[in-house]
């Protein structure tokens, strides 16, 4: 997609929300395993989380660890003219697994049905360092719990 639905940079921020609402229940209901977004100019890798609960009546707007959930990776950061996305909402939310303001690219190796691997790159001064990592596993074929804990690299 292309609006992140869960993004912890102030750019950009809740642009997706309406089809968040419409097709998050899904996701969450298929168990769709990652989902990939782009527009803000940085990375951000989200914990399993969803925020089906929300609507306007009852006010619960913060996202909650759900297994059944995605992860969802912002990946906006191939470069463009206007530069990086930096301003980040500050502390970090607990939704938010790892992010940074930097350039890169990631890899995403599905190994088999079970599993994929999937690696952020950030690009310093010409040379690809892996800052980000995380394993999969198809919660169809092989149910486990993959959630993550912050580490800074």
């Amino acid at each position: 997609m292309h609006s992140p639905w869960y993004n912890s940079y102030n750019y950009h921020y809740m642009e997706g929300e309406t089809m968040r609402v419409m097709y998050e229940p899904w996701f969450v209901k298929y168990k769709v395993d990652v989902v990939f977004a782009g527009h803000v100019h940085a990375y951000e890798r989200s914990e399993r989380v969803s925020n089906v609960a929300y609507n306007v009546v009852n006010g619960l707007c913060t996202p909650v660890k759900d297994q059944s959930a995605p992860v969802y990776i912002t990946i906006g950061d191939g470069g463009n003219l206007e530069g990086l996305a930096t301003n980040m909402t500050e502390p970090q939310p607990e939704y938010s697994a790892f992010r940074e303001a930097s350039f890169g690219h990631a890899i995403f190796d599905i190994k088999n049905r079970t599993h994929a691997h999937y690696s952020w790159h950030r690009n310093q001064d010409g040379f690809s360092v892996e800052a980000d990592s995380v394993w999969f596993s198809n919660r169809y074929w092989h149910p486990v719990d993959d959630s993550t804990t912050r580490v800074s690299h």
